[in-house]
């Protein structure tokens, strides 16, 4: 419990001054306001989902070695989709307990952890301190084949290993499609889906969003299985 004390005050003293030398922003400018999807180097750029039409923003920022290296030894059965309830007072708590109940020692992922709950913190300045339900998971498999809407206000995500979300913009969907049920190839209009980088962070909209009904962003987990690659995913939902 020390530890997690600890590791909730390294949160609150960071989260405003980040490790640059960790964190390392790729120059990447922002996308104009009129852009339903906007995107940065700079953490605030997520704060853009607050803005009418907007239903991705999406914060580009490379790998952290360190947390790479905690994460290195995991496998698809060490977090098969595990999820709580959390809230801003809880979430270190919370993380804790829900790796130990996957006999995982939270011990064992610092980095991992002040990264989450930097993360977490933001997620709750934009969500105005919601209670969110916590979600990690390590798969081989391809857990949302079909490009879908969720039915949620706001859900954050980052992909620390493996590939990342898919997703497409408005123009290259046709939701009545999606909406039927059709398949992925009738779904994509045009192009190829756009997909988050490791370590990435997105917070999108979905159609629970006030006024976003029918224009929530629509995305799907990427085709890993039979790959050999292990995906891990945090995922916050309000």
């Amino acid at each position: 419990m020390a530890l997690c004390y600890n590791i909730q005050r390294s949160v609150h003293d960071h989260l405003l001054v980040m490790d640059q030398t960790a964190i390392n922003p790729v120059s990447m400018p922002l996308t104009p306001p009129t852009s339903p999807h906007a995107a940065g180097n700079q953490p605030d750029v997520l704060n853009r989902i607050l803005d009418p039409g907007v239903n991705l923003s999406l914060w580009r920022r490379p790998a952290q070695q360190a947390i790479t290296r905690e994460l290195s030894p995991l496998q698809a059965a060490h977090l098969s989709d595990a999820r709580c309830c959390t809230s801003p007072a809880s979430f270190d708590d919370d993380l804790c307990a829900l790796l130990g109940q996957q006999d995982l020692d939270p011990l064992a992922f610092k980095s991992w952890r002040i990264d989450l709950g930097r993360l977490a913190v933001l997620f709750f300045g934009i969500s105005e301190g919601r209670d969110v339900a916590l979600r990690l998971e390590t798969t081989e498999d391809d857990a949302c084949r079909r490009f879908h809407v969720d039915s949620t206000r706001l859900r954050l995500l980052c992909t620390y290993r493996g590939p990342g979300t898919e997703w497409l913009t408005d123009a290259q969907v046709d939701r009545v499609a999606q909406a039927s049920g059709a398949p992925n190839d009738c779904i994509i209009r045009v192009g190829e889906p756009s997909r988050f980088e490791p370590f990435w962070v997105g917070v999108m909209k979905g159609d629970a969003y006030p006024g976003n009904v029918g224009h929530g962003l629509v995305h799907r987990s990427p085709p890993i299985a039979g790959s050999g690659q292990t995906r891990v995913l945090f995922c916050l939902d309000c």
